[in-house]
């Protein structure tokens, strides 16, 4: 690995920052989505009409910044870590949907999202071992 920064600027706090951002973007957006859905109207189906929502404009702002602190990750972690790592998204989405939106996580998907943290963690064990070792 190459010289790693260390502080803010450290790789695995830029790596958690940006699934957080895209998981609270994920949250925005079906807000957005949600407050402006007029079936009524020809071009519904394309989801256009969320651009009038400000919660998609803000949801599209934190998407560049996650794009930002992915881009920083990639400089300095391999793209076979940092992109299981990444897939955290995938329980934290469904989580945070079912805690601020009320959404329901069926019996099946709870499943799932335990088979994720199992894979998440078995990929998080070889790197925490390795940056013990810098």
């Amino acid at each position: 690995m190459r010289n790693r920064p260390t502080g803010w600027a450290n790789p695995l706090l830029h790596l958690v920052l940006s699934v957080i951002l895209v998981t609270v973007s994920e949250l925005l957006l079906k807000r957005g989505a949600a407050e402006t859905a007029t079936p009524q109207q020809t071009w519904s189906w394309t989801g256009v009409s969320g651009l009038a929502s400000p919660w998609v404009w803000c949801a599209i702002v934190l998407i560049i910044l996650s794009f930002v602190t992915w881009l920083h990750v990639l400089r300095y972690l391999a793209l076979s870590v940092a992109f299981p790592l990444s897939n955290a998204v995938y329980v934290l989405v469904p989580l945070c949907s079912w805690l601020f939106l009320g959404e329901s996580i069926s019996a099946t998907r709870w499943c799932g999202i335990a088979l994720v943290l199992i894979g998440l963690v078995v990929v998080a064990k070889p790197v925490a071992r390795l940056e013990e070792r810098l």
